[in-house]
């Protein structure tokens, strides 16, 4: 065999490799997978795709350190990579190293600006630092790019909330209940956000909707005694 021949021989084996531990990672068999990643690092050890994935991997299992650390080497080869960027802020948003979050999807939209995740996980790590203003921005980019993502609606009402601006707000959660209309946290800041805007009678039957749903709901329960009691003093003060 030429060396060609076997260079061709030996790429479509850890294609083949690849392919196989991509397969066995997305149907759930991680230890399969982890198996192959390894066993391509043994041989290879800088090999991008068995890196990043095994720091995939590694994240889901909540060993975020070594996570970290596997995407950042895979990154060192392969640094135009926005997957890669991105997952590195998925990391780093979880070990609570935000602004280096903010940073990595940054990295990953100057690559593949229009991607609505990353977008939404930016938004995230802002809504976090408390910079709601820009959260509110990167959830708006995500929900132009992708109108179905009630999670990035749902994240959009609470940062309208936070800003004061209640009757957006509220569109913001009306919007995500078309899409997820049994959500009880959705229902709950629903009926939050029309208590706010003194809309009492309507968030007593949403809160008593999602009791209806979820007994056990101390949150809603709670809520919906201090509503009556505002609908209560209101009835006295007429």
């Amino acid at each position: 065999m030429s060396d060609v021949s076997r260079s061709q021989h030996e790429l479509q084996k850890l294609q083949t490799a690849i392919r196989e531990a991509v397969f066995m990672h997305s149907s759930g068999n991680l230890a399969g997978a982890e198996k192959i990643y390894r066993s391509i690092l043994d041989s290879i050890p800088v090999q991008y795709d068995a890196l990043h994935l095994l720091g995939v991997l590694r994240q889901q299992q909540g060993k975020l350190e070594e996570a970290r650390e596997l995407i950042e080497r895979a990154l060192a080869s392969h640094p135009e990579s926005a997957e890669a960027h991105s997952n590195l802020g998925v990391v780093l948003r979880a070990l609570e190293r935000r602004e280096e979050a903010i940073e990595s999807f940054d990295k990953s939209l100057a690559l593949k600006p229009e991607d609505a995740e990353v977008h939404y996980n930016r938004g995230t790590a802002l809504a976090e630092l408390g910079r709601f203003e820009e959260a509110l921005a990167s959830y708006d980019r995500a929900l132009e790019l992708r109108a179905d993502l009630p999670r990035a609606l749902y994240n959009r009402g609470g940062m309208l909330a936070e800003l004061g601006r209640h009757d957006e707000a509220l569109e913001s959660y009306e919007r995500a209940l078309k899409f997820l209309p049994e959500n009880v946290d959705l229902l709950n800041n629903r009926a939050n956000t029309l208590a706010v805007l003194g809309r009492l009678d309507e968030a007593v039957a949403v809160y008593n909707g999602v009791l209806a749903r979820d007994p056990g709901n101390a949150q809603a329960r709670e809520n919906r005694e201090h509503t009556m009691a505002a609908l209560a003093s209101r009835g006295r003060q007429n």
